[in-house]
């Protein structure tokens, strides 16, 4: 596929960050196509920009310098990339998370996240910090427009309107209301069959429950390690249970999502000694030290924004094995039909099952 945008007068080269080998997978998508052929020529005044997964819409707002967030750090790492290879200003704000701006904020442009918690999120924090009326634009395939997005969009937003379809995308645009939300945001509940009560900010991983595969890996954390990461930790129940576990162990807790880190430092501080942990936003293992881990724990994802793709977890498979010492064991959980334990074994040689169910095999990789 090519990496160049056409649109009129607007033309951008885009990747998506990490480079894949999928040729069939692009950096923009018909929603960001349609935001900069509608929104963005009559554009005035301050724009903000809210989850642009690989920096496309960052690129075609670049001039006007818009205020850019976005709680992902492997999206801060596709903006500049493409901001690089466009020879465009990296914008003066770039945030993992929404904060008090110093000045009116005139438009808003949101991409429809997948975690509708994270929308909610989102559409109440504007109704509590820009001026009523402000113009919210939210765009999105069809596809990805779930049946409550209407419910949703309606008790944040006022005079909604939904534009033309075009390539089978769509954009709603409001105006902020200063209705707020009707219940908290920020959930805590009891891990089930642990004693951690944990944290979850809106745009945590399984941020309302237990996911199934972390349920399976509680039941299944070594002991006799004494430096241990928890890679992709989102809320930390991993971490927390690794520590249990591993009662003099140092932790270090690492994911993308800055809603998972900020859920997962909270929780660690609330069960552990300070100087037991430590917690990372970065891509994977990006900048962690070869050989300093004895034991790497992950439940990878298989999709990156709308995609399903195993770049990631291979991604995290390969800082993995740079990462343990010699005789280190990567402990991964995943569907049965992702086939795991054949990427495993070709990197890492040695490959154990430690346990598995009807769904989900839990492997041992073994450096």
């Amino acid at each position: 596929m090519s990496d160049t945008l056409n649109l009129e007068t607007l033309t951008l080269r885009l990747r998506r960050f990490p480079d894949t080998q999928q040729s069939d997978l692009i950096a923009w998508d018909a929603a960001d196509e349609l935001l900069m052929l509608n929104a963005l020529p009559d554009l005035k005044g301050q724009l903000l920009i809210i989850n642009d997964h690989f920096g496309a819409l960052g690129c075609a707002a670049a001039r006007l310098d818009p205020i850019w967030v976005n709680d992902s750090f492997v999206a801060h790492q596709a903006l500049k990339q493409n901001l690089d290879l466009n020879a465009l200003p990296q914008p003066g704000r770039c945030l993992a998370d929404l904060q008090p701006f110093a000045e009116k904020v005139d438009q808003v442009w949101i991409k429809l996240p997948r975690n509708l918690r994270y929308l909610e999120y989102l559409l109440d924090w504007l109704n509590a910090h820009l001026a009523e009326g402000t113009q919210v634009v939210i765009a999105a395939r069809l596809k990805e427009m779930p049946t409550t997005l209407k419910e949703i969009t309606e008790g944040y937003l006022d005079e909604i309107q939904p534009s033309r379809i075009r390539k089978k995308a769509r954009l709603l645009t409001g105006k902020t209301s200063g209705r707020r939300a009707q219940s908290p945001l920020l959930l805590k509940w009891q891990a089930q069959g642990t004693d951690f009560q944990l944290e979850n900010h809106p745009n945590t991983f399984a941020g309302q429950k237990l996911d199934v595969a972390a349920h399976l890996m509680l039941q299944h954390i070594p002991t006799g390690h004494r430096r241990i990461i928890d890679l992709g930790c989102g809320n930390g129940i991993l971490s927390l249970a690794a520590a249990k576990a591993n009662p003099d162990a140092q932790i270090l807790a690492v994911d993308e999502s800055w809603h998972g880190v900020t859920s997962c430092r909270a929780n660690l501080a609330n069960n552990l000694p300070e100087a037991q942990f430590q917690v990372q936003w970065n891509d994977c293992l990006t900048d962690q030290e070869p050989e300093s881990a004895d034991l790497v724990l992950c439940n990878p994802p298989f999709h990156q924004q709308q995609a399903v793709t195993d770049h990631i977890a291979w991604q995290m498979f390969r800082d993995a094995k740079r990462t343990l010492a010699t005789g280190g064991r990567l402990r991964v959980i995943g569907n049965r039909h992702l086939g795991y334990h054949i990427k495993l074994k070709r990197l890492f040689g040695k490959v154990e099952t430690v346990a598995a169910n009807a769904k989900f095999v839990i492997l041992d990789a073994i450096k």
